[in-house]
């Protein structure tokens, strides 16, 4: 349902049978929007900033807040450049003086990147990307993050110093730095005051990082020699308001909040958003959710997905009513990362099978917490002839996985039995005694039922019993598991179903 260009109050009424937003920068997501949506389960930025979403109000609700912090990277980068070089070589004065016809270029004489000192608040993607392409234009480059390590600026080609340090000795500053309660109104009057005679000022970050009045004071005192503004605090701002002076002035080249605007941002903004929010309507993990823990990288999210195919397989095998706590070992080259994408889309996957409360990222821990569900984390090597794996126990009860062709989830033991089977869709599985003849008469029941069988497996341990797996067309009604499970030697039957 498409609400752009709508009143706020049809929005309000669209959400009612929605269970997806998204949004840009301009729609405000409050408690009031969020409220009229029940089914809501995710709210998606096409975007970075997240500042117009009532984050708090979101969480409580259990519903995932989604961005695209990589998708308008370049677009961003390349446009701090764009603005950059506009305002030293004044191109946007000389091409309006030639379309008035003037041919006038004797005050237009600009200025070198090369050799100039960048001031970069804030090294994270952006800020990251716009320090590299310096340092190939010359540039020495100075960085101030107080979230960022020596080791990571170093990296890029920066030095890593303090805020007053850089807007003391740089030539140039450009922000990159979120908007929050710390960040607003960073550069103000004494910020500006810090910064030498005749620097210049670029913000294609958040407005509001930046007191406008302030701004303006320096520009009209002639301490600044000029700013490149994409954004600021009210947009689009209000006629006689200080943004609109700003965007007039002599000394400014200003746009439109054009950062993020190019074909191939938006297009990696829809693709990117477009799988997250697929990814948590379908109970996986999200890339980038901004109130839940993060997947770190695509290599990664394959086995963030396993955790989750784990947990959601566990309930169905367990033949027991109660949960007992549990450990999940990290195997091989996954265990240098982040435990808690795991250990959450475990809970996820495993919480949707005990409780018909809803589950995401964002309330899976505190679900899990209030019903007392204990997650131990333990590293290990992996030892299964895999690079990483996963492992989960659970009482008596262990499953493992791994993920082969970098994509593709397997499970590769169950409670000590060694496989290999694709979790998808229904998978049959029986334990037996290992006789001859089990397989044929599983088949016969299936068959007679018109149950196609896709794949199977039969695994054996040394006391002469088995567990058989079968991938099935579909999952067999009441009536067909009774009758395998009336098979002589048959001891376990169950239908598993995995989503995905």
């Amino acid at each position: 349902m498409d609400a752009v260009g709508h009143p706020r109050a049809d929005l309000l009424n669209l959400l009612e049978s929605a269970d997806a937003l998204i949004v840009r920068s301009e729609t405000r997501v409050d408690e009031e929007l969020l409220a009229a949506g029940p089914r809501l389960a995710v709210v998606g930025r096409a975007g970075v900033g997240v500042d117009a979403i009532d984050l708090a109000a979101a969480t409580r609700r259990g519903i995932v807040v989604l961005n695209t912090p990589g998708g308008n990277t370049l677009a961003a980068t390349e446009q701090t450049f764009a603005l950059m070089l506009n305002l030293l070589r004044h191109t946007t004065t000389a091409h309006q003086r030639l379309q008035r016809g003037e041919w006038s270029r004797r005050d237009l004489v600009g200025t070198e990147l090369a050799g100039k000192t960048l001031g970069i608040v804030g090294i994270g993607r952006v800020g990251g990307n716009v320090a590299a392409r310096a340092r190939v234009f010359g540039m020495r480059v100075l960085a101030y993050d107080p979230f960022v390590s020596q080791a990571r600026a170093e990296a890029l080609g920066a030095k890593l110093v303090d805020l007053e340090t850089l807007l003391r000795n740089a030539d140039i500053v450009t922000l990159h730095a979120p908007r929050t309660a710390q960040t607003q109104d960073m550069i103000g009057a004494r910020e500006l005051g810090l910064m030498r005679q005749g620097t210049r000022l670029i913000n294609c970050a958040r407005g509001g990082l930046v007191v406008e009045e302030a701004l303006l004071d320096a520009l009209d005192s002639g301490h600044l020699a000029g700013a490149a503004i994409d954004v600021v605090r009210e947009e689009p701002p209000p006629p006689g308001g200080t943004a609109r002076r700003l965007h007039g002035h002599p000394k400014i080249v200003a746009t439109p909040h054009l950062g993020g605007s190019t074909h191939e941002a938006l297009a990696r903004i829809a693709t990117e958003l477009a799988k997250d929010i697929l990814a948590v309507l379908d109970g996986r993990p999200p890339m980038a959710a901004v109130n839940a823990p993060a997947v770190p990288d695509d290599d990664v999210r394959p086995f963030v997905d396993l955790a989750s195919i784990l947990g959601g397989l566990y309930p169905q095998l367990l033949e027991r009513t109660t949960l007992p706590s549990f450990s999940l070992t990290l195997e091989g080259e996954i265990a240098r990362y982040d435990a808690e994408p795991f250990v959450v889309a475990f809970l996820v996957g495993l919480l949707q099978h005990v409780t018909d409360r809803r589950v995401t990222t964002v309330n899976a821990r505190g679900i899990a917490a209030e019903l007392g569900i204990a997650v131990e984390v333990l590293a290990a090597k992996c030892e299964r002839g895999f690079a990483s794996g996963l492992s989960l126990r659970g009482g008596e009860l262990a499953l493992a996985g791994t993920v082969v062709h970098g994509e593709q989830p397997r499970l590769v033991e169950i409670s000590g039995y060694e496989v290999d089977v694709e979790p998808r869709g229904a998978l049959l599985t029986t334990r037996h005694h290992d006789v001859p003849g089990i397989v044929g008469k599983v088949g016969t029941v299936l068959g007679e039922a018109g149950i196609n069988i896709s794949h199977m497996q039969v695994a054996r341990d040394g006391d002469g019993n088995a567990i058989m797996i079968m991938g099935v067309a579909a999952a067999p009604e009441p009536p067909v598991l009774e009758r395998l499970r009336a098979l002589p030697g048959l001891n376990v039957v169950r239908c598993l179903v995995v989503d995905r």
